[in-house]
Order: C-alpha cells, then structure tokens, then sequence
C-alpha cells in the first residue's frame, strides 16, 4: 500500500447557497417588526444605503402592491384606506401614559435633593432589582463590596427606598412588606406586629385560639388584629404594569367589496431604502479613485438588499392571494368556512418549495373582515366524511363544538360521547378521544363539570 500525496481532479454535484439566496431567505421569513430592525442595522452598516421612515399619519393605502380581485385576477389601480376612512390615524391606537414601577420610584429619588451620587447610584441599583412584587431579594454583602462602601451604607439605602410610595415597596418578603405598611400605619396595633412577625401561617388557618394563648390575649382581640391585617395590601406595585402592550403589525390586509377580495402588502411600516446618488456617480465619474472598489462593493450589497425586498413582497402578496383563492369560504362566512389545506397544496399552486412557503407564512398575520389572524392557522388538518371526499377542518369541528356546549340544556349537558354521536349524524366519524383532546384545546371542562344545579 503507497502512502503518500498526490494531486487529483473529482466532479461532485452538491447545492450551494448563494450571498444572495441566503439573504433572501432571510428576509423572506422576517416578520414586520424583525425587517424594521433588520433594514436599521443595514443602513448602519452601509454608507451608501439612504433610509428614510413614511409619515406615521399617512393613510395605510400607500402600501406598494394593490392586489388584483381575486374573483377577476386583473391589476387593480384601485387604491383606497383600509376602513374606507381618509383621516384614520393608526398613531391614536396607541397607548402612550404608561407608568411603571421603576420609573415612579426614580422619579421620587430625583425629588431627594440631599442625598450623594453615591447613594443615588445605589438607589437606582436596588430599584433595579426589585422583583414583579416589588420584593428586594438581594445580598447585602455583596452589594456593599459592588459599591465599595458599608453594608450599614447599603442597609441604610434600602429603608430610604421602604420610604417611597407606594408602601411596602423594597421589602424582603410578604411579612416584611405587612410589617413596613403596619409602621406607617397611624393606629399601631402591637399584636397584629407579633401575629405577622411569627404567625402568619397561623392566621391564614384561622387558628386564633393558639395565637390568643401565646400572648394572652381574647379571640375577639385577635379576631380585630386579623381584620386590621387584611386591610394591608401584600401586593402594593400590582397596578403598576413593567410590560409595555405590544401591538401585531399585519403583514397583509384583505378587504371585501363588491368585486371579490383586495389584497394589501402592507408596508407602511417599513423605513424606505434607496442608493445615495452621490456614490452612484462618484464611481462612474473616478475610474482610478483608490476608494471605488469599496464604494462598488458597498452599492451591489445595496442593490441585492433592494432586490431581496422586492421579492419578499410579492413572494408574500403570491402567498396570501393563493391562500384567500383556495379558503374562499372562510372569508365569506367565518371561521365555519375553513376547510382542511397544507403547506404542500399552496407550494404545488405556486410551484416553489414548501420551504417558502413556510418562511412567508412564520410569524406573519393577516386583518381580515374577520378578524385578525396568523397565517399560519390556515393550515389545518382534516377529517373525512363519511362516504365521500370531503373533508372537514380540525379548526372547523373546534368552532362547531364550541357552538354545541354554548347552546346545550345546563342542567342536562352534552358528553364526550353525545358530541360524537351528533357529529356521527352529520357524517363525521370522531372519537371520544378527539373529541375531549378537542374540548381541552378550547379550555372547555368536561360534562361533570358544566352542569349547572
């Protein structure tokens, strides 16, 4: 056997992505609020990208593609607000008042004048690091050697921070909290101190008797000591909110008018890109300039960006018509109207990978005369019919069970078993088993448990 080295050619086939494929492959599955961030990072990146964002006020009929009615499939020039509304305002939509905890408790520090830098910084580090109770579980050892100061200096902090509204804010756990309120209080009852020091557990299995003995005391005494407790609040921050609302930007809108079905790509949202002109000409005009390899570069990045947006457009707009053309009956009737389809069927309609598919329909949604809904819940399994090739949609039987328990006698309600029987008549054969896996997806509890007495 020769070992050794030696120089040989081999031809192999294998599936290469391109710089550009790649790129827009990633596009494809972005969502509108993903491709935001996407196109800031590349307008960052790339001196020649000029990025511009549409007035927030304007009319959501300036998206870019105006679908053709799905029932004449010829280009509409059509264009017109979603709600048929000239002066609607997607801004006032949005909630703005919103207050949180921490910025509550930092605008009351700001208040403070006397307090050092130092001891600012520590107050916003603790306020930093209250729990969603409001609750500060943190070591006081390590938070001095983090500061370089005292653990009375930190100790010292965290009472000025029990000071601040709203009251029981900063404590360790629910007895501290009900201890610092029950200090503020005006009337200091002593034995409703002991009771939530030790007896907490105690109180809330009403075991008076015990406490009254331990410190000689009437039941009745206790019994107003407990009642003065459950006047404190063991959860002070709850109305404040930490979570900003987050609102679903549609990908697609689709309007119902006399004709069919209009179909708008909404790009309202998104920055618009273009190519500074300045760089355009600078390369034609500098045929040695030593920076025209750079600046080259730079505007084909730009130019396959554009060109990997551009199809990201119309690859969706394919998508949603193919989708309302083949779930016709849901968007004239409802949900009722879904019928079973699949990535499969959508990718052999276009004649593109299911892949694609699956990438323009993640994470996107779609406002429909119905309702606001993800597109991926057009794409649902189904159920035969008895003695025919028809089939129903698992989000269908879902709705129709829906309707059968709102509807049933209270006193005498459907079971698993009678909802098979019911379906069995109208020509579907569903078992028990589905039947209560179907029932628990809509949060709906068993026959037992709705019957009214």
């Amino acid at each position: 056997m020769q070992v050794g080295f030696e120089l040989y050619q081999k031809q192999t086939m294998k599936l290469s992505l391109t710089p550009e494929l790649q790129q827009s492959i990633k596009i494809l599955q972005y969502s509108t609020h993903e491709l935001i961030g996407f196109l800031n990072r590349q307008a960052y990146e790339n001196p020649v990208l000029e990025i511009s964002f549409k007035d927030p006020l304007a009319s959501l009929s300036e998206s870019s593609i105006r679908t053709p009615k799905i029932n004449s499939l010829k280009r509409s020039s059509k264009s017109k607000s979603f709600n048929g509304d000239n002066d609607y305002n997607p801004i006032n939509n949005y909630s703005i008042n919103t207050e949180t905890l921490e910025s509550h408790l930092l605008e009351q520090v700001s208040l403070l004048s006397s307090l050092k830098a130092i001891e600012r910084r520590i107050l916003q580090f603790l306020i930093g690091n209250l729990n969603e109770y409001g609750f500060l579980e943190l070591d006081t050892n390590w938070t001095a050697s983090h500061f370089s100061v005292s653990v009375e200096e930190i100790e010292k902090m965290i009472q000025v921070l029990q000071s601040l509204d709203p009251i029981g804010v900063g404590a360790k756990d629910l007895a501290d909290c009900l201890l610092i309120q029950l200090r503020e209080h005006e009337d200091r009852n002593e034995l409703a101190v002991k009771i939530v020091k030790k007896h907490l557990t105690d109180l809330a299995e009403k075991r008076y008797r015990k406490i009254a003995a331990l410190y000689k005391s009437t039941i009745q005494e206790v019994q107003e000591a407990s009642d003065f407790i459950r006047t404190l609040n063991p959860r002070p921050v709850s109305h404040f909110s930490n979570d900003l609302t987050h609102y679903i930007i549609p990908d697609v809108y689709v309007e119902k008018d006399k004709e069919g079905f209009l179909i708008t790509v909404n790009d309202s949202c998104t920055p618009k890109l273009s190519i500074n002109p300045y760089y355009k000409n600078h390369v034609a005009m500098n045929s040695v300039n030593p920076a025209k390899d750079y600046i080259k570069g730079h505007i084909n990045d730009a130019q396959l960006l554009l060109k990997g947006l551009e199809q990201r457009q119309m690859t969706l707009y394919k998508v949603a018509a193919t989708i309302v053309d083949e779930q016709q009956g849901f968007f004239m009737k409802g949900i009722t109207g879904l019928k079973p389809m699949t990535l499969k069927d959508i990718s052999e309609k276009l004649q593109v990978h299911e892949s694609t598919i699956s990438r323009a329909t993640s994470n996107k949604y779609i406002q429909t005369p119905h309702g606001l809904f993800k597109l991926r819940n057009f794409f649902t399994r189904g159920v035969n019919r008895a003695n025919s090739q028809a089939t129903e949609s698992t989000t269908t039987i879902k709705e129709k069970i829906k309707v059968l328990i709102a509807d049933e006698d209270k006193i005498k309600p459907f079971s698993d078993q009678k909802l098979c029987q019911i379906f069995e008549n109208e020509g579907m054969k569903i078992s028990r088993r589905t039947i209560a896996k179907y029932r628990e997806d809509l949060g709906i509890p068993g026959s037992s448990k709705r019957r009214r007495f």
